[in-house]
């Protein structure tokens, strides 16, 4: 068994299918942590993990990285239900961050984090598969982390390392008696998307997101303003900024483009795709100026 408390060796073999066996085989709720910095194979290893795990029992992959999801749009976070091989994944539940790193949104993505897992419980699905961001490296990033793995508490906690960048994070959960540690290889296989690429996937994700968008007026009286808030009668400031229409548990129900912003007359024009004015409840701005970026 590879749930150890030292690094794995390279050119073992067996370490995704043995992971996969013993979360099956766990009784109770599972959630699978998996952390480690960009280009790692993170992703793969958890998108795989999931659809290996989803022909058993019901498996919530939930993608921590507001910047480079796979459930996107960019500046969210997400979960969805993984379904089996030739079946559409379910619908997506996202939690808008308001900045593609979360780099000065620390309390967003904690708090977002925590509120997808709670989601997952709720709709009772037994497996939750969390795909961490890159953002794990620098002093802050491994403090962040620590933070948000102490407040999940997962029953199993898989560092992909390259040499041994993440064990002053991993020795803060040695020898808890809840979570197993799981020291994983980087594989070879695994390609480096340098910043140019992920900017272009980032401007891919939003091309697709605002796909057939509109122009729509959106009262803001009665409603949450969260975020960076326009200041009363300010106009101009806030052109540009993406921004997010929130249902009553705070999650997205539409990301949208600021147009214009009138405090004055509580009015808000947002480019935006459809969606149901009578369930939002609160707007919150970002901190990302993107409108030029989603008609590249």
């Amino acid at each position: 068994m590879y749930l150890m408390n030292e690094p794995l060796l390279p050119g073992m073999e067996g370490p995704w299918e043995e992971l996969a066996s013993v979360v099956r085989d766990a009784r109770g709720e599972r959630m699978v942590y998996v952390v480690g910095a960009g280009n790692r194979g993170k992703t793969t290893f958890c998108r795989s993990l999931a659809l290996r795990l989803s022909s058993r029992t019901r498996v919530a992959y939930i993608d921590c990285d507001p910047g480079q999801s796979s459930i996107g749009p960019p500046t969210t976070i997400g979960m969805q239900e993984t379904s089996g091989p030739g079946e559409p994944d379910g619908a997506p539940t996202r939690y808008f961050i308001g900045s593609t790193s979360p780099r000065g949104h620390l309390l967003p993505c904690l708090s977002g984090t925590k509120k997808l897992v709670e989601k997952a419980r709720k709709l009772g699905f037994e497996v939750l598969v969390l795909d961490s961001s890159g953002f794990v490296l620098p002093d802050a990033a491994r403090e962040f982390q620590f933070h948000v793995i102490d407040l999940l508490q997962p029953g199993f906690l898989v560092a992909f390392q390259r040499e041994y960048e993440l064990e002053g994070l991993l020795a803060g959960f040695s020898g808890h008696p809840g979570i197993s540690i799981l020291r994983m290889p980087v594989s070879p296989e695994v390609r480096s998307r340098g910043m140019i690429q992920r900017r272009e996937y980032r401007h891919r994700m939003f091309g697709a997101y605002f796909k057939g968008a509109r122009l729509q007026k959106v009262s803001m009286e009665g409603r949450g303003m969260h975020g960076a808030v326009p200041a009363h009668g300010g106009h101009g400031v806030h052109e540009g900024l993406l921004a997010a229409a929130c249902d009553r548990e705070g999650f997205v129900l539409s990301l949208g483009i600021v147009e214009s912003c009138d405090s004055r007359q509580q009015a808000l024009s947002l480019l935006a795709p459809p969606f149901d004015h009578e369930a939002a409840v609160s707007i919150r701005f970002g901190s990302l100026s993107n409108g030029p970026d989603v008609h590249r």
